[in-house]
């Protein structure tokens, strides 16, 4: 269908007459945190069983009235707490009043949580509904919270069946609360903000990542809530406190409207207008759409602006029609803030060895009979584990007694049920399994003056002890790396909090206090099978702090354990000579590439200094020493030890090799589960050694197993995927909540599978007898 008749029965069936030039669209919500300021229970008492019974009041009393809900969690908690409300709720969605935003449990977080965690949180949200016989299968997604975004996010929409995204925080921009600056003072130069809103002013966009994928994107410039005040006249309505009164009078009402139009039009590349009402945990505003149709009425025919109430996707489909008037975009939307990146280090850290180790049961038994422990521990455990993606829970920016208590109940029980599920898939295979190893010469060392050298084939390091036991020479093909030290650890006085460094807003402040090359350290080498460990141990500001390399053929591991003392923030440094990007730093004939474990906060900058956080206590944001940051209420994660893990490797040329990363992403799991992993590598095969096997699990949607392919960025091929044992009978190109796209042809028993994206699911049919190897 042509665009243009697309779009008139799109407005028609919204109710937009053809002469009206401009529409505001009012899109009805309410943020529903997981678990924030209160556990999911305290929420669900005092907040979601009200707001629900007001919601299908208003739905019911008006059949043409629409409600959003923004994710899956809470519609499944009042869902099997209410059996009695299950028709009506049924009706409601199947008859789209009320709306699901998204089809994820949570509103994830995008740039701390394990990739596969985040497809699973759409994945499983899409099968509960599935499972309940709801019609829901929504292709939008809703981030109004997230504290920043990643740049990969088309590739992740697109691996889970969406194409249009709307969004609210995105660094330089003005949020009420947050900062002692003055509005003028935002958009912040050079961010994402003044491009969208002072240079290209545009609220919506197609945003592009750098291996193409593509999603429609709306920007919530003027808050995730703009149009919670519509009916009112004071101060806020916020989690059913309402510091205001009602006031709907024709006048007020219109001048809301008028304000709301003078604010978006001058960013609207299309007669569409988008007003969300979504603030957490408020109420339905009384007869909205009452409202609206009076505006309708009386106020039209002079603004030219005609209103509607709809959905999220309503919006994002009008604006689809329009895309050719949009800017194509590729974004980075961060830093938005950087404190949360290592706040509760535990809450990053945990909830990627549990997926790793979900991942690693899932490869075991995915071809193997289904057995019921092992598919019930994995259901429980995925169940949990992908409530930690939620923006205020693997963030660290929940209070003590909800961060202490229920989140980390969800991460034992995911943890437990991890273990087991891997325990049992594993007692399957009859003994750990034999794997052949790659013999390397192991590092040679030496100590002269104080100084512990190390040498491999590949790289010669020199540790001073009277320089705190860093690294003062890293030579890698006879150049040397370092215009410094290596591997300082560096204490700065911090005024941040969970949300925030001290330096991010003003009044903060972020200064170096210390350093452990300011004081000798003795360095201690242990000889390992095929490596060597140096061992380190110092004081920083008072704290014991250790620091282990160990030295592996051709990389080095890094761990650095301590407690960081209060308001301190502590960082791994490098003084490196090459010129960065991203996290490969490339300079001369080298390139260092720094990976880590679990997420953190990186950065290079003047002069030339790599810097990872690795220890952080700043428990609660402070302007000018004693002012509070209003939008930052919460503080706690005061005082934990902490422990952090890097792999830093140097190569010539700008690429990292396969072996190599291969290599470093073993040294990620715990030495028990290493040859399960090498093992379950080989079970699944595919042709390419560029395109790697991110996952494989029994079908949850249909017969077969389901594979993950990750593949290089913007370059498309197409590869034979199979099982060495089992035959596949059919295969289709799915999305990674399993709805499949199409066939795929099958030769000599294996896929042909286009690999045209970062990640590529693909549904296979497992024959029931073994596959005999054609003979050479």
């Amino acid at each position: 269908m042509p665009e243009a008749d697309r779009e008139a029965t799109i407005r028609d069936r919204l109710g937009i007459p053809p002469h009206a030039e401009r529409v505001l669209v009012f899109c009805e919500s309410s943020h529903w945190d997981t678990n924030w300021l209160r556990t999911s229970e305290g929420y669900f008492t005092h907040r979601l069983e009200p707001i629900f019974a007001r919601i299908l009041a208003a739905l019911e009393a008006d059949a043409r009235r629409i409600y959003c809900i923004e994710s899956v969690f809470f519609l499944k908690l009042f869902w099997e707490r209410h059996p009695e409300a299950q028709p009506r709720l049924r009706s409601l969605i199947d008859g789209r009043q009320l709306r699901l935003s998204a089809s994820s449990f949570t509103t994830p977080d995008t740039l701390l949580p394990h990739p596969e965690a985040i497809l699973r949180d759409f994945h499983l949200g899409q099968e509960w509904l599935r499972a309940n016989g709801l019609s829901a299968a929504p292709h939008t997604a809703y981030f109004p919270d997230n504290f920043g975004h990643s740049p990969h996010l088309p590739s992740l929409m697109r691996a889970v069946g969406v194409d249009a995204v709307a969004v609210t925080r995105v660094d330089g921009m003005y949020f009420v609360a947050a900062d002692y600056r003055r509005k003028s003072a935002f958009p912040r130069q050079g961010s994402t903000a003044e491009l969208l809103q002072r240079e290209l002013r545009t609220l919506d966009f197609v945003w592009r990542d750098d291996d193409g994928a593509e999603v429609l994107c709306h920007w919530n410039a003027f808050t995730y809530f703009q149009g919670d005040m519509l009916a009112h006249v004071g101060i806020v309505r916020w989690s059913g406190h309402v510091a205001a009164i009602p006031w709907r009078t024709r006048r007020h009402i219109a001048g809301r409207i008028d304000a709301f139009v003078r604010q978006l039009a001058p960013l609207a590349r299309t007669p569409y207008l988008l007003c969300p009402i979504g603030m957490d945990f408020n109420d339905p505003i009384a007869d909205l759409r009452g409202l609206l149709d009076r505006y309708n009425r009386e106020r039209a025919p002079r603004t030219g602006t005609w209103t509607v109430l709809a959905g999220f996707d309503d919006y994002l489909e009008l604006l689809g029609c329009r895309r050719e008037a949009l800017p194509v975009l590729e974004l980075d939307p961060n830093p938005y803030w950087m404190g949360f990146y290592a706040s509760r280090p535990e809450l990053k850290q945990r909830p990627t060895r549990i997926a790793r180790t979900l991942v690693l049961a899932e490869n075991l038994s995915a071809a193997e009979p289904p057995v019921a422990a092992v598919e019930a521990s994995l259901r429980q455990a995925w169940s949990r584990l992908v409530l930690i993606n939620h923006h205020d829970a693997i963030t660290g920016t929940s209070p003590d007694r909800v961060s202490e208590t229920e989140q980390r109940a969800w991460l034992d029980e995911a943890e437990t049920g991890a273990n087991v599920a891997l325990s049992l898939a594993a007692s399957r295979l009859g003994g750990s399994p034999a794997v052949p190893a790659t013999p390397a010469a192991p590092p040679r060392w030496s100590r002269a003056d104080g100084v512990v050298h190390v040498e491999t084939s590949h790289y010669r390091l020199a540790f001073s002890e009277a320089r705190g036991g860093c690294l003062i020479s890293l030579v890698v093909d006879g150049a040397e790396q370092l215009a410094g030290l290596g591997l300082d650890l560096v204490a700065f006085a911090d005024e941040g909090g969970l949300w925030r460094l001290g330096h991010e807003y003003l009044g903060g402040r972020f200064h170096e206090v210390d350093r452990l090359s300011r004081r000798p350290a003795a360095v201690e080498v242990v000889e390992l099978d095929g490596c060597l460990e140096v061992r380190i141990a110092g004081r920083l500001r008072g704290q014991p702090f250790r620091r282990v390399v160990t030295c592996h053929p051709d990389f080095l591991e890094i761990l650095v354990a301590g407690t960081a003392g209060r308001r301190c923030t502590v960082t791994c440094r490098c003084d490196v000579t090459p010129v960065p990007s991203l996290v490969s730093l490339r300079g001369g004939p080298c390139t260092v590439h720094l990976g880590f474990e679990a997420p953190t906060a990186v950065s290079f900058g003047p002069p030339q200094a790599l810097e990872w956080i690795v220890s952080r206590n700043a428990p609660k944001e402070r302007a000018f020493r004693f002012l509070p940051v209003l939008a930052h209420p919460v503080g706690g994660g005061v005082g934990a030890a902490h422990s952090h893990r890097a792999a830093l490797l140097i190569t010539r040329g700008p690429s990292l090799p396969d072996e190599a990363r291969r290599r470093i992403h073993l040294a990620w799991y715990p030495p028990e589960q290493r040859q399960l992993r090498q093992f379950a590598d080989a079970l699944v095969s595919c042709d390419d050694p560029a395109v790697s096997i991110a996952a494989s699990k029994r079908a949850d949607v249909g017969r077969g197993v389901i594979v993950r392919l990750a593949g290089p960025p913007r370059s498309p091929r197409t590869v034979r995927l199979g099982l060495p044992s089992r035959e596949v009978q059919a295969a289709f190109l799915c999305n990674a909540r399993e709805q499949d796209l199409r066939r795929l042809e099958v030769q000599d028993g294996r896929a042909l599978v286009p690999v045209a994206s970062r990640l590529t699911s693909v549904r296979l049919v497992l024959g029931e007898t073994d596959r005999v190897e054609p003979a050479a």
